[in-house]
C-alpha cells in the first residue's frame, strides 16, 4: 500500500468511527447533528441551494440507518461512505489475506483520482437539479 492509500484508509476507519459515533448519540436522543450550526447563508441571501446544502441532514441520515434520504439530502454523502467502505474493507480483507496464506494473495485496492472527479460530477448534477426544481415551481 503507498502512501496516498494508507492516508485514505485511516481516513476511512477514522470516518467510520465517528459516524459509529454520531449513530449512536443520534440514536440515544442525546443530540443530532442539525441541532448545531447556522443555516446556509448562500440559501438565506439566494433563495437557492449551494453545492454543500444537504449535507449534514445527509450524514445524519445515513448515521441512522436511512440511506434513501441521505441520498436525497445530498448524494455525495452516501457515495463518498460506499467508496470509503468498499476500499477499507477490501485492504483490511487483503492485509490479512497477505499475512496469513502466501500462496492466496489479494491485491491491494488503490486509490484512484476517478473518485474523486465522480464525486465533483454528482456534488455539481445534484446541485443543478435541486436548483432547477426550485426555478421551475
Amino acid at each position: 500500500m503507498n502512501t496516498t492509500d494508507k492516508f485514505f484508509y485511516a481516513a476511512g476507519i477514522v470516518l467510520f468511527a465517528a459516524l459509529t459515533v454520531v449513530s449512536v448519540l443520534q440514536n440515544t436522543g442525546i443530540f443530532t447533528l442539525t441541532d448545531f450550526g447556522p443555516p446556509c447563508s448562500f440559501f438565506a441571501v439566494t433563495g437557492y441551494y449551494c453545492p454543500g446544502c444537504g449535507g449534514t441532514h445527509a450524514v445524519c441520515s445515513l448515521a441512522a440507518g436511512r440511506l434513501t434520504e441521505s441520498f436525497l439530502y445530498h448524494p455525495v454523502v452516501p457515495y463518498t461512505a460506499a467508496c470509503l467502505a468498499l476500499f477499507v474493507l477490501w485492504n483490511t480483507a487483503a492485509l490479512f489475506s497477505n499475512r496469513l496464506c502466501a500462496k492466496s494473495r489479494l491485491p491491494f485496492w488503490h486509490f484512484s483520482i476517478a473518485y474523486v472527479y465522480i464525486g465533483i460530477a454528482i456534488l455539481f448534477l445534484q446541485w443543478i437539479v435541486k436548483d432547477l426544481l426550485i426555478a421551475i415551481g
